[in-house]
């Protein structure tokens, strides 16, 4: 008996050797050669918005470490326009062999989407979640004019004067307007939505007097607020931001759970095979472990994330689907 399994085990090693052989001779990796990939050429990382933004500065900073870890140059490459569908679609359209990724905010993989009547592409078939790759928490802040010092002022003033308290955006359906919607329902308020065509132009409005209130990224905001020109009121995140470790949080302020953040992502083409895809997460999971990343995206007030990529795809999932049912009630149109 012992001799037999001596002979099957052994009978099993040489076959597992000839399929390997065999498969090499196709050209056909085996999953053992798939799950050691790294990159014999330079990788595209495609970033669907202009230079200098948030998510441009992490995948410069993501660029560097990666390229350390594979030995070979990532180059970022910036391709605006449309609100980030033309560079999601370059990536769907991209070969899923490891050499074209896409970094983004939830943005484009959540409510764009669900903006337009025409997509090129299915962000949720032809873009394979691969991994998180950071976060960057809002902070809720107003014109001193308001006489608030707390998130929770602003409720009791919005109770007491339902509609007389002014929020500013940078547009309908973005991030920051629907955040403030899910925010007004869970505190039982309404406020009154001033939109506008970026996050710059509603900026100078607050900080005018004009509109009370708005949410703000941590680096945009924290100048005006050590300056005295604007008051925080709350971060975004669910821990207390470094930049502001005595505000509290949104979910400390009286909303368990409740979170006003962007976040960032990796997705590869439809048709990367999962060995592949497993293999690209955990590097870019050694990526954002490491101090070195994580002090990069601490100074432009981000933070490090990490997820596996089935754990990205039910993040993607769950938004999406909460983001549609909130479009939907608002009564909120696609282009």
């Amino acid at each position: 008996m012992k001799l037999f399994r001596e002979t099957r085990s052994s009978f099993r090693s040489c076959a597992t050797a000839v399929l390997a052989l065999a498969l090499a001779s196709l050209g056909i990796p085996s999953l053992a050669q798939k799950s050691a990939w790294t990159p014999e050429r330079s990788v595209r990382l495609v970033i669907p918005y202009a230079p200098s933004g948030a998510v441009d500065v992490t995948a410069r900073f993501l660029a560097k470490e990666l390229s350390d870890l594979w030995g070979q140059t990532v180059v970022v490459e910036n391709k605006p326009g449309a609100a980030g569908l033309i560079g999601a679609d370059t990536v769907a359209k991209a070969p899923g062999d490891g050499y074209t990724l896409l970094l983004t905010d939830d943005g484009v993989l959540t409510t764009l989407p669900l903006f337009q009547e025409k997509m090129p592409y299915d962000t949720m078939t032809d873009l394979v979640p691969v991994a998180m790759a950071g976060m960057f928490p809002y902070v809720i802040v107003a014109h001193a004019s308001l006489k608030a010092k707390s998130l929770q002022e602003v409720v009791a003033l919005a109770k007491a004067r339902p509609g007389a308290i002014d929020y500013a955006t940078n547009g309908i359906g973005g991030t920051h307007h629907l955040s403030w919607e899910r925010l007004q329902r869970a505190a039982g308020i309404k406020l009154n939505h001033i939109p506008f065509k970026s996050a710059a132009p509603a900026l100078q409005e607050v900080l005018s007097g004009r509109v009370a209130i708005m949410m703000l990224g941590v680096s945009t905001a924290f100048p005006h607020i050590k300056d005295g020109r604007l008051v925080s009121l709350a971060t975004g995140g669910l821990k207390r931001s470094p930049f502001l470790p005595q505000l509290p949080t949104v979910a400390e302020s009286g909303f368990p759970g409740f979170e006003v953040v962007a976040w960032m992502a990796v997705l590869a083409p439809k048709g990367t095979p999962p060995a592949l895809v497993e293999k690209i997460s955990a590097d870019l999971n050694k990526v954002t472990r490491s101090k070195s990343y994580a002090e990069s995206l601490a100074q432009r007030g981000s933070e490090s994330r990490t997820s596996t990529a089935r754990e990205l795809a039910e993040r993607m999932r769950t938004e999406y689907e909460r983001t549609r049912a909130l479009i939907k009630s608002l009564g909120l149109k696609a282009n």
